[in-house]
């Protein structure tokens, strides 16, 4: 049995491993974030305050302000019903880093693709990500696959999706989640305030969807560990394993998990050693959760469940059950490309032997 923190609940995981860390496959492009690093023991570091340099003021105003943004322009230009679409791009943008701040305007670059080549940044964007965390990107599928629809996307629909594009990036977003420290990244849930933003008022009621703002989740985190830190942090610190467990039974996006990592980078510890796992009734929020997830580097071990917690108490279980069937299939899908890129690099030195040959 695993050391559990539940922070809202009595919730019991049985003995189930989470999945696996992924192994590392061929090196993404340079602009999409690499996944988080595979766990490594519990170390304790001196506690410090950790680098604020070159965040904007007011991160989680700045998310709002973002997330008002998107859902205006997304309505103005009739961008649909399917709201998952212009979340799905702020998903995506927000695994993109700035490789170099003083380098060329990844902005600029962005936007100067044409319409094709936007399209398939974004593919290219969720499948550099599915290969390195195929459990939490299938969560995520209602953010993004509206992008493997059998036919490509109209004009009206591309049209909008460059609209959105430009709005997220002209609103700072990579400001926001560009940063290659994981503290830095999570500054703010970008993600909530752009669904809250593009949910309609009845929606909400209806799901009973109220998401928490990141400066009272903070504040909310920093009274719930408060004291469960000092304990952990002083009397059980040598006993203090990777499989200490917070678990969060309605998460919504994540954002009160998000203020716990922040706290415990604070305390000098690193979110990446534990485990983690969350559960929503809503798949768009889920979907938000498990993209955050990896934006805040939370680590390998995390596990996403879009379930009814009061019905389904063994939500994270199934969801750690299907976790480890996604991977095992992308183990098989990038096991055959091997085999395939194998054969034929020999059918291609067969070629020039027997044109040598001849």
């Amino acid at each position: 049995m695993t050391e559990q923190l539940d922070l809202f609940s009595s919730f019991q995981p049985d003995e189930t491993p989470a999945p696996p860390p992924a192994p590392t496959p061929a090196r993404a492009p340079a602009t999409v974030a690499s996944p988080s690093r595979q766990p490594s023991p519990v170390r304790r570091a001196t506690i410090r305050p950790l680098p604020d340099n070159g965040l904007p003021k007011d991160p989680s105003g700045r998310a709002a302000d973002l997330g008002e943004a998107v859902a205006g322009v997304w309505h103005k230009q009739h961008g649909g019903t399917r709201i998952e679409v212009p979340i799905g791009l702020v998903a995506a943008l927000c695994f993109v880093r700035q490789k170099d701040a003083h380098g060329p305007g990844l902005k600029a670059q962005i936007l100067a693709q044409d319409d094709r080549q936007l399209i398939a940044m974004y593919r290219q964007i969720w499948s550099a990500q599915w290969l390195h965390r195929p459990d939490l990107i299938d969560r995520a599928r209602i953010l993004h696959e509206w992008l493997n629809d059998a036919e490509e996307p109209d004009k009206h629909r591309t049209y909008v999706v460059r609209a959105v594009t430009k709005t997220i990036l002209d609103r700072g977003l990579l400001e926001l989640t560009g940063h290659a420290d994981p503290y830095l990244r999570a500054q703010a849930d970008v993600l909530s305030p752009t669904l809250t933003a593009l949910r309609s008022l009845g929606a909400q009621q209806g799901l009973g969807e109220y998401h928490t703002p990141s400066p009272i989740s903070d504040s909310i985190a920093e009274v719930l560990l408060g004291e469960l830190t000092t304990e952990m942090f002083t009397d059980h610190l040598k006993n203090l394993k990777p499989q200490q467990h917070i678990h969060d039974p309605a998460a919504g996006s994540g954002g009160m998990l998000r203020s716990a990592a922040q706290k415990l980078r604070r305390e000098g510890l690193d979110p990446a050693d534990f485990r983690w796992s969350m559960v929503d009734i809503d798949p768009i929020a889920a979907a938000c959760a498990a993209v955050n997830a990896l934006t805040w580097g939370l680590g390998p071990r995390v596990t996403v469940a879009c379930a009814d917690t009061l019905a389904n108490p063994h939500a994270v279980e199934d969801a750690m059950a299907q976790a480890r069937a996604v991977i095992e299939h992308r183990d098989r899908v990038v096991g055959q490309a091997h085999m395939i890129a194998a054969i034929r690099r020999t059918q291609h030195l067969l070629e020039q032997t027997t044109a040598t040959a001849a």
